[in-house]
């Protein structure tokens, strides 16, 4: 296969670099406007300011920021684990034992990712009044605990994987669950992460139904506080609301396009 020559690579390298400055363009306003920095460009250039920690002091210290960070981490947390061990067993399970009626299951499963929520937000509100389960960590996290897009990344990359060693471990004795954690999850680390990325974006970046099932203002995800009751410079809190969505992302970013492009082989 003939090598790309020197002059095209270096116009990918530049292509790239200007991709590159257009992704990451935003986050530098958005820091130059957290620290009160110039965001005219008419008096100079774009440059960060001097109060990024003031601010940052004065929105932990003096604001309910922190309760508010603190409950969504821990919803959040709880519904990524759940989503991730229902799903990634959904999805073994779709692959490994099939059969005629799996199979229509399934279908009938992904035809939920054409429903928008929207839709289904009135019954699903009524359903959750009845048993009780407004204003509760309970009532905010089970209705995502089973997405069928992350059914669907783990039932396709199982497709990929070795069915040699589950015949081998049940000649051994292992029992199907044991198969599970000791063999399948281990060798599955990009399906994992790309399904822990997903997962963990949709519960800290959820609106509409914490909106909705959260009446009383004693503990909000954070979406809720950004909007209803943030006390300190606003860019300055979305900027600290980002923090936990980035650290997910840069711990597990070496497998997720692993994961991802599994799937859509």
């Amino acid at each position: 296969m003939k090598k790309p020559s020197a002059m095209r690579m270096a116009s990918y390298y530049i292509i790239l670099i200007i991709a590159s400055l257009f992704f990451v363009f935003p986050l530098y306003y958005m820091l130059c406007a957290a620290s009160g920095g110039n965001l005219d460009f008419h008096n100079g250039l774009l440059i960060p300011g001097t109060h990024l920690f003031e601010n940052i002091a004065y929105i932990l210290t003096d604001s309910p920021f922190m309760d508010s960070f603190l409950f969504s981490l821990k919803y959040t947390l709880i519904q990524t684990v759940i989503t991730l061990l229902i799903c990634a067993m959904a999805g073994y399970a779709f692959e490994m034992f099939h059969d005629r009626i799996k199979d229509h299951v399934f279908q009938a499963f992904l035809f939920a990712l054409m429903i928008p929520f929207t839709g289904t937000l009135i019954p699903l509100y009524k359903m959750y009044a009845r048993m009780g389960l407004i204003n509760t960590t309970a009532g905010l996290i089970l209705p995502f605990l089973a997405s069928p897009l992350i059914v669907m990344i783990f039932r396709q990359n199982t497709r990929t994987f070795p069915k040699e060693l589950i015949e081998a471990a049940r000649l051994d004795g292992l029992r199907e669950f044991g198969i599970f954690f000791r063999i399948y999850l281990p060798n599955m680390k990009g399906t994992v992460s790309c399904g822990i990325i997903i997962a963990f974006l949709n519960a800290w970046n959820s609106y509409q139904w914490p909106r909705v099932v959260i009446t009383e203002r004693v503990k909000i995800p954070m979406t809720m506080y950004l909007t209803l009751m943030g006390k300190g410079d606003r860019m300055t809190l979305v900027l600290l609301s980002m923090i936990p969505t980035m650290i997910v992302f840069f711990i597990f970013q070496k497998f997720f396009v692993e994961g991802l492009s599994g799937a859509l082989d």
